[in-house]
């Protein structure tokens, strides 16, 4: 599942109500998974990846995966996938997140 984008009810990071909106799959677990926002803003922080393929990935508009906007959530509130991020997008991805996450 990682690379996946699906469409689902992602929640405020105020724990105080969600939108729908795209999220990508960082990680599959048994019954969850840990996703992270896709917007369109852009603001050009580390862990925000410009996505080259945005169109293939099945996206509207250019768009942005936020790395540090993630939740772990069940997979139920995945709802329709519109695609799967260009194995360079993928790359981008991988090495953001082993970059700046390290603990």
């Amino acid at each position: 599942m990682f690379g996946e984008v699906f469409i689902c009810q992602f929640p405020f990071t105020s724990g105080a109500g969600s939108k729908h909106r795209p999220a990508l799959v960082l990680f599959d677990l048994p019954q969850d998974a840990i996703i992270c926002r896709v917007t369109s803003v852009l603001r050009g922080g580390p862990l925000d990846i410009v996505l080259t393929d945005w169109q293939a990935a099945g996206l509207q508009r250019p768009s942005v995966p936020r790395l540090d906007r993630i939740v772990t959530a069940e997979r139920t509130i995945l709802g329709r996938r519109p695609g799967i991020l260009s194995p360079g997008d993928l790359d981008a991805i991988r090495r953001a997140w082993n970059q700046h996450m390290r603990l």
